[in-house]
């Protein structure tokens, strides 16, 4: 085999694995489009049916009115034979009947077949619906498995996330801490580089605990003068 005979043979199983590769992504996509033309072209059916319907509706009135018809120019002649009045009308008459019962058979034969047709319809029609319901119940399906899987994938990712989570609040409360830290810090280191500062705090701390105890003293004493 030659090297183009290769790389075409190559190529084209390219192609079919791409087209496989797609189809396989959006098999659900394509099944509810498969749906959707065969309920398209059972709609198209039932609008045929109709029609038959209707002409057969046509057909029955005609013949109905054909039978009336009929009765009339038999309940005609009866009359002119009963009273023996022109035999030529009454045997027009009766080539008339004639023709209206060959007519009448060949609308009867018309209806029947008509009749035939729309039960074979019918029957086609109640097995591609029943069939079509199936399949509608297999796409619903299909969808919520996708929709499930779909889910316990993400749900899958909540470990991880919520430890995440953890690791960033902890860093958030590090952050907090070492600011707290450093504040206490910066007052000690302050403290520590003056120390006169901490004497001068504490001698106004000893001066008003000083006061107090005088001001205590002095009630005491005088009480004791009343």
């Amino acid at each position: 085999m030659g090297i183009f005979s290769k790389l075409t043979t190559l190529a084209r199983g390219a192609a079919r694995e791409s087209a496989e590769v797609i189809l396989d992504a959006n098999a659900i996509r394509v099944f509810e489009q498969e749906i959707v033309d065969v309920e398209e072209s059972i709609q198209l059916r039932k609008q045929a049916m109709s029609e038959v319907i209707v002409t057969r509706n046509q057909i029955d009135r005609e013949i109905e009115s054909i039978k009336t018809i009929i009765e009339k120019r038999e309940e005609q002649a009866r009359a002119l034979i009963h009273k023996d009045n022109d035999p030529d009308l009454v045997d027009e008459i009766a080539s008339d009947i004639v023709q209206y019962e060959e007519s009448l058979s060949e609308l009867e034969s018309q209806r029947n077949a008509m009749s035939k047709r729309i039960m074979a319809m019918e029957a086609a029609l109640r097995r591609a619906l029943t069939e079509i319901a199936q399949y509608r119940r297999d796409l619903r399906l299909a969808r919520a498995q996708q929709i499930s899987a779909s889910s316990l994938a993400r749900a899958n990712n909540i470990p991880k996330q919520l430890s995440e989570l953890e690791g960033t609040r902890r860093h958030i409360a590090a952050l907090q801490t070492g600011d707290d830290d450093r504040e206490s810090a910066w007052a000690e280191m302050e403290d520590r580089m003056d120390p006169q500062g901490l004497n001068q705090r504490h001698e106004k701390v000893s001066m008003a605990e000083q006061a107090k105890r005088k001001e205590a003293v002095l009630r005491r004493l005088e009480k004791s003068k009343a």
